[in-house]
């Protein structure tokens, strides 16, 4: 099934430019990936072959969540530690703000996709752990 969004409307959507930083194979491996996001929760009932606007920018949202995901996580591998006189300089604040716009898109995605699902998908808030003793701590 052919996707509903493409990379012209993703590099527009999201101001993406720059093909160096944002290669052609990123963006269409994004929107692949978000296609299959989709179409796991996609209702029956919904004509594929000529895909509503709302659909098509669901698809360009979450696409352009995966991207930023991307991008985080190549800046974050990228950074290097520099210290200067024993303090340590920090890269910025690049990953923190790509992770925040990706959830804020990714949230945006879902809620215009909500009416041509089966069901919603659940995101976990966060991961919780069995405690254990800290360096130091008693158990």
């Amino acid at each position: 099934m052919a996707n509903f969004t493409n990379e012209t409307e993703v590099r527009e959507k999201f101001q993406l430019s720059d093909t160096t930083l944002v290669p052609s194979a990123l963006v269409t491996s994004s929107i692949d990936d978000a296609h299959d996001e989709i179409l796991r929760f996609l209702s029956d009932s919904v004509d594929t072959g000529s895909p509503e606007d709302a659909l098509i920018m669901g698809e360009c949202l979450l696409s352009g969540a995966h991207l930023l995901r991307s991008l985080a996580s190549k800046d974050a591998f990228g950074q290097k530690q520099i210290s200067i006189g024993g303090h340590k300089v920090d890269a910025g604040k690049r990953f923190d703000s790509f992770m925040d716009m990706a959830s804020k898109s990714e949230k945006q995605a879902w809620y215009m996709l909500e009416p041509y699902l089966k069901e919603v998908p659940t995101r976990p808030f966060l991961d919780v752990s069995e405690t254990k003793a800290v360096l130091g701590e008693d158990g």
